[in-house]
């Protein structure tokens, strides 16, 4: 329901419910007849006429848009002079169509209680109208204040993801640079698979997610790349079960990781070493592990950036509903971990 409409329903509905029940309570004391249905009637479209006009005039001024302690007294400056002014109006209105209202002296004790009485209903018009705006105004400004955390998270899973295509390019140019005077026909092998998976990483970079078998055949690009500067010293092993192909990662993770492992693990090693990878589903969450030769040290920046950028991916991406580790293994190799919610 639009606003305007449910503004309209309760503004007519209120005040009908209002002058039916004054209708009622002066036609037990004073009488029914027609001049007291056309008092009511006056008074229907008089207390509609004002209140709206006082609510035309707060959204015109903005006061609608003060801070509470700001609105509170021009607030009641308007319900003291709607009041004042419905308060004349039915002095003469009650003389006028119920003649016992003429017995009863015009003074100051009169007035005010005409005043009194109108002041309670037009305060606890005002009252429900506004603290309705402030309620609206409250839920705008969280929706707006989700809407800047959205878009500033997305910005920084942007510049992330950003981070990573220059640091795997500089990564691979490196690795193909070694052979150039060593194998100049397995550097051209190795420059168009780099080819190759770079024309599917920038087009896996424009989304959030992708599937895991989609990540998987750039890790598989990736590895076929080192395997041709590493040959025999790298070894691979996958273990994915098929019931996670169809699941959903952020892209560029798992190939993070594993360069991750290639670059600070095999590359230490003199005899190269294994790099093994298992997916599996557990309940709710994917999990994957990669376990390498090597050692690792939290407190060398020499690490890579890869694990860092997993880790701020992870907590922008599914905030705490991820898990990620890494850690060394008594036999001179590292487990990572990574469980993401599915």
């Amino acid at each position: 329901m639009k606003k305007n409409t449910l503004y309209w329903i309760c503004q007519v509905g209120g005040w009908f419910v209002f002058v039916l029940l004054e209708l009622i309570g002066y036609g037990n004391s004073y009488g029914f007849n027609g001049l007291l249905l056309l008092n009511v009637a006056i008074n229907f479209f008089a207390g509609i006429a004002l209140t709206h006009g006082y609510r035309l005039f707060i959204i015109k001024t903005s006061w609608i848009s003060l801070p509470m302690k700001n609105l509170v007294p021009r607030a009641m400056l308007g319900v003291a002079a709607i009041s004042i002014l419905l308060t004349l109006l039915n002095i003469f209105l009650d003389r006028l169509t119920v003649p016992l209202m003429n017995l009863l002296p015009l003074d100051a004790v009169l007035i005010f209680n005409y005043l009194f009485n109108w002041s309670k209903y037009i305060l606890l018009w005002a009252l429900v109208y506004h603290l309705f705006q402030y309620w609206e105004r409250s839920l705008e400004a969280e929706k707006v204040k989700y809407q800047l955390q959205v878009l500033i998270k997305e910005n920084q899973y942007q510049n992330l993801k950003m981070q990573l295509n220059p640091h795997f390019l500089f990564n691979s140019l490196n690795s193909i640079r070694t052979l150039v005077d060593m194998d100049p026909d397995l550097a051209k092998e190795a420059i168009g698979k780099l080819s190759s998976l770079l024309r599917s990483s920038l087009h896996m970079s424009k989304e959030k997610t992708v599937s895991l078998q989609q990540e998987l055949e750039t890790v598989r690009d990736y590895l076929a790349i080192e395997k041709i500067r590493f040959d025999d010293r790298l070894k691979v092993s996958f273990e994915i079960a098929p019931n996670t192909l169809a699941l959903q990662i952020p892209p560029m993770m798992l190939q993070t990781l594993i360069e991750n492992a290639v670059k600070h693990g095999i590359s230490r090693s003199k005899q190269g070493g294994l790099i093994q990878l298992k997916t599996a589903m557990q309940a709710d969450f994917l999990q994957i592990e990669i376990t390498n030769t090597g050692r690792f040290s939290p407190n060398l920046p020499s690490e890579g950036l890869g694990v860092e950028n997993t880790k701020q991916r992870l907590a922008i991406l599914y905030e705490d509903a991820a898990h990620f580790s890494i850690q060394n293994l008594a036999d001179d190799q590292v487990i990572t971990q990574l469980n993401l919610p599915i």
